[in-house]
Parts: C-alpha cells; sequence; structure tokens
C-alpha cells in the first residue's frame, strides 16, 4: 500500500480549515457567551458537541453522502429549524439577562445540542463542501485522506472554541462593573437571533 501525504497541499488546507473555524459565527458566539457567563471549563459539552457534528458532517459528504442528504429535504429542512430555534431560544435568553447572578437563567449548551446544531449551520457546510472539492488529495490512501481532512477541520474547531471561551473569560472581568454585562448581553444576544435569521434564510 502507497501511503503519501502531501504537505504544502496540507498546510494550505489546515489554513482554509482555521479561517473557516475561527471567523464568527453561531459555535464562537455560543463559545464566547459560555466563557463570559461560566468560565473557560463550560466549554467541554459545547467543544465535544461541534466536534462529533461536524466529524459526523465531514465523513457523509467526503464519502459522497451529501446527495442523498439533500434528496431528502424534509431531513435538511428539520435540522434547520431547529439550529434556528435553538438559537432563537438562546439569543432571546441572552438579551434578557442582566447579569451574573440575576436575570434569567442561562446554560451552557447540551453535546447533542450542538452537535446538532452544525446541520443547520451553512458557514459548516460551506467548509465542507468547499474541502470536497478543492482539497481531495491531501494523503492516500483515500481513508488516510479523509480522515486527514475530517481531523484538521475537527481539531480547528475544537481550538477556535476554546480561544473564543478564553477570550470571553478574560471579558468576563471587565463586563462585572456597572450593567455593562447586561448590554454586553443585549448586544449577543440580538447576534445570535440575526445569526438564526441568517440560518434561516440561507
Amino acid at each position: 500500500m502507497n501511503w503519501a501525504l502531501d504537505l504544502p497541499m496540507l498546510f494550505a488546507y489546515l489554513w482554509f480549515a482555521w479561517v473557516g473555524a475561527v471567523t464568527p459565527g453561531p459555535n464562537t458566539m455560543v463559545a464566547l457567551s459560555c466563557g463570559i457567563h461560566f468560565g473557560l471549563r463550560s466549554i467541554g459539552s459545547h467543544l465535544i458537541g461541534v466536534v462529533i457534528g461536524v466529524t459526523l458532517m465531514m465523513t457523509l459528504v467526503l464519502s459522497g453522502a451529501q446527495a442523498l442528504i439533500e434528496a431528502v429535504p424534509i431531513l435538511a429542512r428539520a435540522l434547520r429549524v431547529f439550529g434556528v430555534a435553538w438559537l432563537l431560544w438562546l439569543g432571546v435568553q441572552l438579551a434578557r439577562s442582566t447579569g451574573f447572578e440575576h436575570g434569567v437563567r442561562i446554560r451552557p449548551p447540551h453535546i447533542w445540542e450542538s452537535a446538532l446544531l452544525q446541520w443547520g449551520n451553512p458557514k459548516a457546510w460551506m467548509v465542507m463542501t468547499g474541502t470536497a472539492a478543492t482539497w481531495r488529495g491531501v494523503a492516500g490512501p483515500a481513508w488516510l485522506d479523509m480522515a486527514v481532512l475530517t481531523a484538521g477541520f475537527a481539531g480547528s474547531c475544537a481550538l477556535s472554541l476554546l480561544l473564543w471561551a478564553h477570550g470571553g473569560e478574560r471579558l468576563a472581568r471587565w463586563l462585572t462593573r456597572g450593567r455593562r454585562l447586561a448590554y454586553f448581553n443585549r448586544a449577543l444576544g440580538a447576534s445570535l437571533c440575526a445569526t438564526a435569521i441568517w440560518l434561516a434564510l440561507a
């Protein structure tokens, strides 16, 4: 069996995956909120859920199952409805929260919530379809190529979520003064609701 790894192509792909993962989107906004309200350690369930979701999705896309998903529009529609509804709920809860100890109770997402969210996330789909169309052939044989591409994106997602959650944890110290957190929660909640609308219209 001939094993191959195109290092220049791999490094280019990892940069593509990193940019796709770290730029603002539903996953990073949830990670930021977790970091602010509950600290870096609270990111665990969201991170695991995202990794599970994108790993399964990337595997299916690279194996050609995307056509099957597109052939069953009711499934894609149901997943999108879930993603939109969950982000709207989280956005409203954040917007109504006035502080760390008062106001509406919010919580970190469950693993299954974050995993299912990926299926309705247009940003994730764009990265994965771009990967399937452009970056196949990074490694050989085919199973190794799939494993490298999937691990590259899943790892990028995990690292970016840790970075955003850490930033949120550091930002929380500044937000403890006055009504800064209440105003920030409103802004972040509005951004999540806007993201949900974007998901619905994409």
